[in-house]
């Protein structure tokens, strides 16, 4: 990825040039944000002699317990003899006093070997406070158990689960830089473009169906959609030169878009059809790297018009540009679902790696998120704006992975053969 753009940056120099900013974002901050409720994973029981039913129970419990630990909302435990009988005896014990909530499952089968899961939660004295059965087909489970932890995560903290998220990424594993999805989990590896040609930066819409893509499958780095629900695709932006994927407006109406058509980069705003709406940017220099805000009104983009590389917000007319103050030379900027936040990749001067920062609008205070472990890139947040997926080549060779926020629970994504790029968080995906 970064070759593709390497001509971006040849001709960048030093300078301190800072556009004044004008706008107020307000900050939201939980009091209790760091207190974290006690839940017990209990006895996911088989009510039938199902031999699926049987075979399945390790498997959905730790599907569960293993998002609910992800969303870092809860300290999970598990004791597997904790059952609706087992409350009288046991659960005014002093070994259960700091626990908010117990969850057990009843498994079955159907006539049709549909998977149902009925799920419990109960409070410390075994009253149940919520319950939700689930019935799909047993190929569904794993999408099943992340729809129960969605919702489970809903009614404990009042804010949305991301288990049905998904992460799509270029990898070239195949030898070509082909297009791939895998859940937010690393789990349901799956290949969408079979092309043998170089595939890059794919943009999820926001309802999830579709993802745009800049490919060379007509030897011209044109923009394409991919509908995954009618497994069809479409050339949305081939004009001569760059047609590099920036971001889908947040009604999903519009795209935003770097095109040169055979002079410098600049950015533009066309809808699903490919018609241009308008020329946001008009200069001598190289504006990339579009993102639009959650109310899609702004965008964050980086241009070199100071000399190197930098962050700017303006207006989806084009006016009101300020550049927010950085120190060094920035790049593919993505702004938090929750409007505060705009995570970038920076290389500071004498330094020969790129890392992951966070700049945070209400207080124009940045956070690095790592530190000396080689190139961090191509950032993307979660739903929910608490984590983010991005490149990494820190063991040797490039992968996706997945940080929180403030910087900790770094995990790898998935294990390829090849070297994987550029990720994009999906929204929460509904079947």
């Amino acid at each position: 990825m970064k070759k593709f753009f390497i001509f971006f940056y040849i001709i960048l120099h030093l300078s301190t040039y800072v556009y004044a900013q004008s706008d107020i974002y307000l900050s939201l901050v939980a009091t209790n944000a760091c207190k974290k409720l006690s839940i017990i994973i209990g006895d996911f029981t088989a009510i039938d002699k199902n031999e699926n039913t049987i075979k399945t129970i390790n498997i959905l419990r730790d599907i569960i317990k293993s998002d609910l630990i992800h969303s870092r909302y809860f300290n999970v435990t598990e004791k597997k003899d904790i059952s609706v009988n087992s409350f009288k005896e046991k659960l005014l014990s002093y070994e259960y006093e700091k626990t908010s909530v117990f969850i057990i499952a009843d498994i079955a089968h159907d006539i049709n070997n549909n998977l149902i899961i009925n799920i419990k939660i109960l409070d410390i004295t075994g009253k149940v406070i919520w319950e939700c059965k689930y019935i799909r087909e047993l190929t569904d489970y794993r999408y099943m158990c992340h729809e129960a932890s969605d919702e489970i995560i809903k009614i404990l903290t009042g804010e949305i689960g991301i288990a049905r998220s998904k992460i799509a990424f270029v990898s070239n594993s195949t030898g070509f830089k082909e297009i791939y999805v895998v859940d937010y989990d690393g789990y349901n590896l799956r290949r969408l473009t079979k092309d043998n040609k170089i595939n890059i930066l794919p943009r999820w819409s926001p309802d999830g169906r579709c993802i745009i893509y800049t490919s060379y499958l007509h030897n011209n780095p044109d923009l394409f959609v991919l509908d995954i629900v009618k497994n069809r695709r479409l050339i949305v932006s081939k004009y001569q030169g760059l047609n590099v994927a920036g971001s889908f407006s947040p009604d999903g109406k519009k795209i935003l878009l770097t095109l040169s058509k055979g002079n410098y980069p600049n950015l533009y705003l066309i809808n699903t059809s490919g018609e241009i709406i308008r020329r946001i940017t008009n200069n001598f220099c190289i504006d990339t790297s579009p993102s639009f805000s959650p109310n899609g009104q702004e965008i964050v983009f980086i241009s070199d018009r100071t000399g190197y590389p930098q962050l700017y917000i303006m207006n989806l007319e084009g006016g009101n540009i300020r550049r927010l103050t950085t120190s060094g030379f920035c790049d593919s900027p993505s702004w938090s679902p929750c409007g505060d936040k705009i995570a970038f990749t920076m290389k500071q001067q004498k330094c020969n790696n790129y890392d992951l920062y966070i700049y945070d609008l209400p207080t124009a205070k940045i956070l690095k998120l790592t530190n000396n472990q080689k190139n961090n890139e191509n950032p993307s947040f979660s739903p929910d704006g608490r984590f983010i997926t991005f490149y990494s080549n820190r063991s040797g060779k490039g992968e996706i992975y997945v940080i929180s926020v403030d910087g900790l629970n770094t995990r790898k994504l998935t294990e390829l053969s090849g070297a994987s790029y550029t990720p994009s968080w999906s929204p929460v995906l509904m079947k």
